[in-house]
């Protein structure tokens, strides 16, 4: 009985403890269980976050995060900061040269800035190229050296020789290409010379010293504005057929230059009349201060448009005044007219704004002192003599020899005076001189 008894104390004592171990066999797969679970949470949210961060990113067959998901991210630049320097937005960010470069993020030129970098520090162009030699090295200052000023001038300025600029020039603190530029002087600049050795004058600006290529300094004789106007009495005593571009670099052909018309009551030649009228423009322009450039001053020349032109740039011109007379198959069409290029023109379009006021001025001032019919300013790319010009340019067409009546005017001398009165008021208008 008592062994009964014993047996049965040790079969509670094993179940018992069979039924712990299988509690806690269960609670030990409870927390395996929850743990996968979270785990599958925890990868899923990884596979979505690299997705968005970069479409070559793929989750392997193992359920993890390729290797070149890893690397897509680094090559578009979405690596943390701790891996990769952080790419900067700044575009214009400092080279180590102290030159600005354009940050290649920003998608910008480099070459363009580093370029507008350096030129800053040189001055923005060849300094040598405004004293028209070419050689030489680019200036220092880009400007007026604030720093560095020429030696006061001890002379009385107003014994000293006025001149003028014939085209830009650079101002120097010593007579020599390899001095420092002081400054920059406009075409039509006014100085006082103090001396002159034949290659490099002398001379005061603000009352200190300076130096400038002589070659590009002109004495102004008594009475002169400064400005040079070239006039092209329009045509020749006989016409030349052949062919020139009608521009620069163009195919399109053109004759040199046409004999012109002829007065239906008068008998005048186009080209007689142009003549006279433009030797009465160059006297009244000379006795208003203008310098005058004449392309011809007779008859008996053989002169093309584009030459005409030419002549005009070759000397620096201000102004280049073209004097012609008009035609028409109507004999009642009458009044004067001035042309000048479009704002589209292919060789010169730069000039428009410069020579459609010159033309406006011209013809405004040209029909006061007539009283004739005022027409337009006819704006076109067709005429060569305009193409080949690099100065501000016009056409004068004073009136149709066309028509009896203005035909006859144009040939008298005093409605002449007139016409070059005319002329010459807009031509003051347009420099701004008043007389």
């Amino acid at each position: 009985m008592q062994k009964i008894k014993h047996y049965r104390s040790l079969t509670t004592y094993l179940l018992t403890a069979i039924l712990v171990l299988a509690i806690a066999l269960v609670c030990t797969g409870c927390g395996n269980s929850a743990g996968n679970k979270t785990g599958q949470e925890t990868e899923s949210g990884t596979e979505t976050e690299s997705k968005s961060e970069s479409e070559s990113g793929t989750k392997s067959e193992s359920g993890t995060k390729s290797e070149s998901g890893t690397k897509s991210e680094s090559e578009s630049g979405t690596e943390s900061a701790a891996a990769l320097p952080e790419i900067t937005t700044d575009t214009d960010a400092p080279g180590a040269d102290g030159t600005s470069k354009k940050s290649e993020a920003g998608g910008e030129d480099v070459q363009a800035a580093v370029d507008q970098e350096k030129a800053q520090k040189t001055g923005g162009q060849d300094v040598q190229a405004a004293n028209g030699d070419g050689s030489g090295e680019a200036g220092q200052t880009g400007g007026q050296n604030a720093t560095i000023l020429g030696e006061p001038v001890a002379a009385d300025e107003s014994t000293l020789e006025s001149c003028y600029t014939t085209t830009t020039v650079n101002v120097r603190m010593a007579p020599s290409l390899d001095s420092e530029v002081f400054t920059k002087l406009p075409a039509r600049s006014e100085v006082k010379r103090i001396e002159d050795d034949g290659q490099w004058s002398a001379v005061s600006i603000e009352g200190r010293k300076y130096y400038v290529a002589s070659e590009y300094l002109k004495k102004k004789a008594e009475g002169q504005n400064g400005y040079l106007v070239a006039i092209d009495a329009g045509h020749q005593k006989k016409g030349n057929s052949e062919k020139e571009p009608i521009g620069p670099g163009a195919s399109e052909m053109k004759a040199k230059v046409a004999g012109g018309t002829s007065g239906v009551a008068s008998g005048l030649a186009e080209y007689e009349l142009t003549l006279q009228v433009s030797l009465k423009l160059r006297d009244e322009l000379t006795a208003r201060g203008y310098e005058v450039l004449m392309i011809r001053e007779s008859n008996d020349v053989d002169i093309s448009n584009a030459q005409r032109a030419q002549m005009a740039n070759n000397a620096g011109a201000d102004a280049f005044v073209r004097i012609h007379a008009n035609g028409s198959e109507s004999a009642s069409a009458n009044g004067a007219m001035t042309i000048c290029q479009t704002a589209d023109n292919p060789y010169n379009a730069n000039l428009y704004s410069s020579s459609k006021a010159l033309s406006s001025n011209v013809l405004d001032a040209l029909c006061d002192a007539t009283g004739c019919r005022k027409e337009y300013v006819w704006e076109t790319d067709s005429m060569s003599g305009i193409n080949w010009c690099q100065v501000p340019v016009t056409i004068v067409e004073m009136g149709y020899m066309t028509n009896a009546e203005e035909d006859l005017k144009m040939a008298d001398g005093s409605y002449q005076d007139q016409i070059c009165t005319g002329i010459a008021d807009g031509i003051d208008k347009y420099f701004g001189v008043s007389q």
